[in-house]
């Protein structure tokens, strides 16, 4: 054997024990959440490629385990210890992911979850128009008609409402999932804003953008194939919550707009893992998205809690709660370390309380932004859920 094959041999052996030690250190991380740094990688590994970490466990403990039978490596055992555990780890995380979807009504497609190629990427199906203007700056929306209009039926409105800590992201984000709820019969559109910064906060200025949006899109839907009277909101992480207090406030007559005209009524929101509770995000105290968090909401509000509590209090979603709102579904992660998920608990009493169906389906085992991977079962969970929301709320489309 040439010293290249030899050289390639070990190089893969090494890699493979390092990726079988590896597995095991993510179904930990899972399982112990508060541990530094493992309690957040884990979940980010094992909700979007859980099911490959498990065949890919089976084999490589096979594969260990034959060589500890034939040579007798102690090494050779404590990597099949390994790999069980992470098979056996990852299998009972997904096990309860699908039985929550289940419980939900949502069947979870499980081959689907093994497909690692891209969706085919729509932003380019959409259209581009601009609802407004701020500092010279041009806010577009990026618009997804629906597949088919059935006869003179107008579809239902779905906007969408980007993520990134008030500061990041853009509305192109997440365009195959646009793309799939316009498949499904939605008009769909997403909303840019003006981005926060170290120098230009826009706590005041995002809500009242989305607000204009929702003024062009309720005077303008039809010319693209949906009903402006049929609107339903939905975002992620910031997102979400631009979401809630916008819907919430616009309902309530509450949301000045940042440009003339009549806001729609909005009929359902959905809010993926969404800051609840800008005061508890800023006091985040985790190793690696603490310091997230608080730059986060510094540059949104323009400084600490204790220099403007009156920005923090108006940017919580619970502030904004009122009999008016609109039915609500919130899919927090239960392993989210930059928003744990207690807030969401403590909003939806709330909103039960003020009279509003709010509905909470929690993702086990979910870090922030569990459902990204489309295809995965945090992304099957999401998408199906809200469809069946919008549809028990009236805003399922013609067929």
């Amino acid at each position: 054997m040439s010293k290249f094959v030899i050289a390639v041999v070990k190089t893969t052996r090494f890699f493979a024990f390092t990726a079988l030690f590896f597995f095991a250190i993510a179904a930990l991380g899972c399982f112990v959440s508060a541990l530094p740094v493992l309690g957040s990688i884990g979940p980010l590994l094992v909700s979007p490629f859980g099911p490959w970490i498990s065949i890919l466990s089976l084999l490589g403990g096979i594969w260990v385990f034959c060589r500890w039978r034939k040579f007798g490596k102690w090494h050779a055992l404590v990597l099949t210890i390994f790999a069980s555990f992470a098979l056996l780890g990852t299998l009972f995380i997904q096990v309860q992911q699908i039985a929550v979807a289940s419980r939900n009504g949502v069947d979870i497609d499980v081959l689907r979850t093994l497909w690692l190629g891209q969706e085919r990427h729509a932003s380019a199906d959409a259209e581009l128009q601009v609802y407004s203007r701020f500092e010279d700056q041009d806010l577009p929306l990026a618009i997804y008609r629906p597949a088919q209009i059935n006869g003179p039926s107008l579809a239902p409105v779905l906007i969408y409402v980007h993520g990134g800590g008030w500061g990041g992201g853009t509305l192109h984000d997440r365009a195959s999932d646009m793309r799939w709820f316009a498949d499904q019969g939605y008009l769909v559109i997403s909303v840019e804003y003006s981005l926060s910064t170290a120098d230009r906060p826009t706590w005041n200025i995002a809500e009242r953008q989305v607000g204009c949006a929702l003024v062009w899109i309720a005077n303008n839907a039809a010319r693209f194939g949906g009903n402006g009277a049929s609107v339903a909101l939905f975002g992620e992480s910031a997102g979400g919550n631009l979401v809630l207090n916008t819907s919430y406030r616009a309902n309530a007559g509450l949301l000045r707009a940042m440009c003339d005209g009549g806001l729609p009524h909005i009929a359902a929101t959905i809010a993926g893992y969404p800051i609840i509770d800008a005061l508890r995000m800023y006091q985040n105290e985790d190793l690696i998205a603490g310091p997230f968090a608080r730059i986060m909401t510094s540059h949104y509000t323009g400084g600490t809690p204790d220099e403007f509590p009156e920005r923090y209090a108006a940017i919580s979603s619970g502030t904004h709660i009122n009999p008016s709102a609109p039915p609500t579904l919130l899919l927090p992660g239960l392993a989210d370390h930059l928003l744990p998920p207690q807030p969401v608990y403590v909003f939806a009493e709330k909103a039960k309380a003020a009279g509003i169906d709010a509905r909470v389906i929690a993702f086990p085992y979910g870090e922030h932004s569990f459902d990204q991977r489309n295809g995965s079962i945090g992304s099957q969970l999401v998408r199906a859920a809200t469809l069946q929301f919008l549809a028990e709320h009236g805003l399922a489309p013609v067929k």
